[in-house]
């Protein structure tokens, strides 16, 4: 039996198998359990404020539980997000919480992201505009690789982190390599960021860490101290890098996640 179970939550348009590097790097007591795409299960599509993900990663965790231990919530981004809501609509599943530079809206900005939601501006505002857009097939035989380390968003990447991202990101499919994550699925994510997490305040009742990239430019890093304002039980960390540190540093992220974890107090 584990004495960890985590439950992974990826960053939008990243399966959760681009982090197997990460998680190679975790103790070996430690099990993780996490749906591979998020937002692709028909029966649940993406909505307001991402709801029918939280239900998506609680349903999960409660079909993976083994003899009702509590499990720890990791998530990265998005991840990091639905992870946070959920451990304050279930708080008798969760043991713990650490989210990975999430973007996490309060004050100003979530009142921004509700306004621009209720129009087709959102999709110049977010990543959704891009997303939409992106490439997503290429011949069979292109040197997806070398192409992907030349993007700015990978360029900093572990180059085991991009193999594991392409392994589990980039399909054959229909007679030529494909995107696994539907573009169309990632822009909607990116449209539905939540708005509503001040409502959330002091909800949460398990131990719980913020950790974000020194350079992250997804948003402006007030956003983080402003959100972990609302939340008491929440500790503020940096470290070096950007938005995709996990991906970035593995080695080192994952020692983090364990030292997180390791002073967690015993229930």
């Amino acid at each position: 039996m584990p004495t960890n179970i985590i439950n992974f939550a990826h960053a939008n348009g990243f399966p959760a198998g681009s982090y197997q590097t990460l998680f190679s790097y975790l103790p070996d007591n430690t099990k993780i359990i996490s749906i591979d795409k998020y937002g692709h299960n028909s029966k649940m599509p993406v909505n307001h404020n991402w709801q029918a993900q939280v239900e998506e990663l609680i349903k999960h965790v409660e079909s993976q539980q083994i003899d009702g231990n509590k499990v720890i919530c990791l998530g990265h981004s998005f991840g990091g997000v639905i992870s946070f809501i959920a451990c304050c609509q279930r708080p008798d599943l969760f043991k713990g919480l650490i989210m990975l530079d999430p973007p996490a809206l309060s004050g100003a900005g979530a009142l921004a992201a509700r306004l621009l939601k209720k129009t087709k501006w959102i999709d110049k505002f977010s990543p959704a505009g891009r997303a939409k857009n992106r490439r997503t097939q290429w011949p069979l035989g292109s040197d997806i690789g070398s192409a992907f380390a030349k993007r700015k968003l990978f360029r900093e990447f572990d180059s085991r982190c991009l193999t594991d991202y392409i392994t589990h990101g980039i399909c054959e499919r229909n007679n030529q390599l494909e995107l696994s994550f539907d573009a169309q699925v990632e822009a909607s994510i990116f449209r539905n960021i939540p708005s509503n997490l001040s409502s959330y305040k002091n909800k949460l009742t398990v131990p719980a860490a913020l950790v974000y990239g020194d350079t992250t430019d997804v948003f402006p890093h007030h956003i983080f101290s402003r959100f972990v304002k609302l939340n008491k039980h929440i500790k503020l960390k940096t470290v070096p890098g950007g938005h995709m540190f996990p991906l970035e540093s593995p080695e080192e992220t994952a020692k983090l996640i364990t030292d997180i974890i390791n002073s967690f107090p015993e229930e």
